[in-house]
């Protein structure tokens, strides 16, 4: 980031596009019906199509995934395509549950993700699990924003701005708009964030084909610099590439903040019509964020670890030599970006605000509280949160990556919960509880071990063990329990 020579107005433009981000909290707050924790954490649950479709694009499309996904095709080349397939089977793995799961959450008012497992298993101990599970995640997601957050201001100002206070900053201002707007603010600046950053890609991958000597030739230049990058997977790669589908096409369809744009849809056809313009967004954002990578290899070879993040950084300050059209598509980009991190870190915020409030204030704490009170507890306990991420982020030194496989290798372990138990109505909480443990104990073991038996992540071992207790697990409780005497699904009714 500080080789990117920017003029004034592009700092002028990114300040009036954080100012924006206040003002639309602002109207989002006058939109409010009422103080109940529907309409603050799910925007009253009527999200229209373009808005639920565009948000759901930027829960999938975080600004710490756009430099991390460059950097992986940097470093491990085209295997990394793999990541394509992982965002086209997202959209496939909500078909499996989420339309039946929009219409339930009307019927039962569901707010957070642990509203649903609650009342499909009627388990403490299962839904304490699982509530552990989405505030870890949602920690670890908002962490990962944070950093980026704090890497691109210290670049962008040249060092001139330290990390630190660059997050304080850009926190604040992300925590009114969301306080003041909830759901709202956070839908419709995703909205506008998820349309600048198509726009900023599109462009810029015209500008390497007019300017920098078009992409083919910059991708034949790569079978010289590194050919080993251009060969196709061995028997083990192959296990690692359909891990990967797996990891993230299962792992991110339940990210508890997509739960609750699931449960904020208008309806289900408008969920259905959302998730068709969802599979096919990733062939406009993916492939070009991966021919970046791509091309970079060639291009300024020689990153290695946790420096090949910064390669998107350096082919915008390419893009920039190209005039002030470069000027103008880099600071839209740059704008899209920074939007991208902010409103992906208040999407998870939002969330993890809603579990304390409802999941744990309005049921253990205070079970007699009102919306209200329980949605300014959960505000407070987000700012506290924030707070210490921001700290964090500045001492964390794990590469964008590590944190972004980590998120997932934990959700993998949640995924059975929903898909299982929307399909499979006898299923009960403790083959869950189960499945559930002894997945967690193979994925994060794994994980903290970096260990990777055959080509598959911990968290892909970890779901293949988890589904499997399961079914053990169920079947044994077949056995001592008649037919006659399961109780009929919720959701067979």
């Amino acid at each position: 980031m500080q080789a990117l020579p920017l003029q004034a107005g592009s700092f002028i433009f990114i300040g009036c596009y954080l100012l924006s981000l206040l003002i639309i909290g602002w109207f989002a707050s006058r939109e409010r019906r009422d103080r109940s924790l529907g309409d603050y954490y799910l925007g009253g649950r009527g999200m229209g199509l373009w808005v639920l479709m565009l948000t759901l694009f930027a829960t999938q499309y975080s600004g710490n995934a756009l430099f991390g996904f460059t950097g992986q095709a940097y470093r491990v080349g085209f295997t990394w395509l793999a990541i394509l397939h992982s965002m086209i089977a997202v959209v496939a793995g909500y078909l499996l549950f989420a339309p039946q799961l929009q219409r339930l959450s009307r019927q039962q008012h569901f707010i957070t993700p642990n509203d649903y497992i609650e009342y499909r298993f009627p388990s403490r101990a299962l839904s304490v699990l699982v509530a552990l599970c989405l505030i870890v995640v949602l920690i670890n997601y908002v962490l990962a924003q944070l950093k980026v957050m704090g890497l691109m201001v210290e670049g962008l100002t040249g060092g001139q701005v330290d990390a630190f206070w660059g997050v304080v900053v850009l926190a604040i201002i992300m925590m009114v708009y969301s306080t003041m707007g909830g759901m709202r603010s956070v839908a419709w600046t995703d909205a506008i964030q998820g349309a600048m950053m198509l726009t900023g890609f599109i462009l810029i991958a015209l500008i390497i084909e007019r300017d920098m000597g078009g992409w083919a030739p910059a991708l034949g230049q790569l079978s010289a610099v590194a050919p080993e990058k251009l060969t196709p997977p061995d028997g083990r790669g192959a296990v690692t590439w359909l891990s990967t589908v797996i990891l993230i096409g299962i792992g991110a369809s339940v990210y508890p903040q997509a739960i609750q744009r699931i449960y904020a849809a208008r309806s289900s056809q408008t969920l259905r019509r959302s998730l068709a313009g969802m599979a096919v967004l990733p062939l406009f954002a993916v492939v070009v964020v991966l021919a970046l990578g791509f091309v970079a290899i060639a291009r300024f070879p020689g990153l290695e670890g946790s420096a090949a993040d910064q390669v998107m950084a350096l082919i915008m300050r390419d893009v920039l030599s190209t005039g002030w059209f470069g000027q103008a598509v880099v600071t839209l980009l740059l704008g899209a970006i920074l939007a991208a991190l902010m409103s992906t870190a208040d999407s998870a915020l939002l969330s993890l605000s809603s579990i304390f409030a409802k999941d744990i204030y309005g049921k253990y704490l205070r079970p007699n509280a009102s919306d209200a009170e329980c949605a300014r507890v959960g505000q407070w306990w987000a700012w506290i949160i924030l707070g210490a991420l921001v700290w964090v982020s500045t001492q964390e030194d794990l590469t964008l990556y590590r944190l972004f496989v980590l998120k997932f290798e934990i959700l993998l372990q949640i995924a059975p919960a929903f898909y299982l138990g929307v399909n499979f109505s006898s299923l009960r909480a403790m083959p869950l509880i189960l499945g559930l443990v002894t997945g967690l104990c193979v994925a994060v073991s794994g994980w903290s071990l970096g260990w990777m038996p055959f080509g598959l992540h911990p968290g892909t071992l970890g779901l293949l063990v988890n589904v499997l207790v399961i079914m053990i697990a169920q079947y044994c409780y077949s056995l001592n329990i008649p037919t006659a005497k399961i109780s009929k699904s919720p959701l067979s009714e």
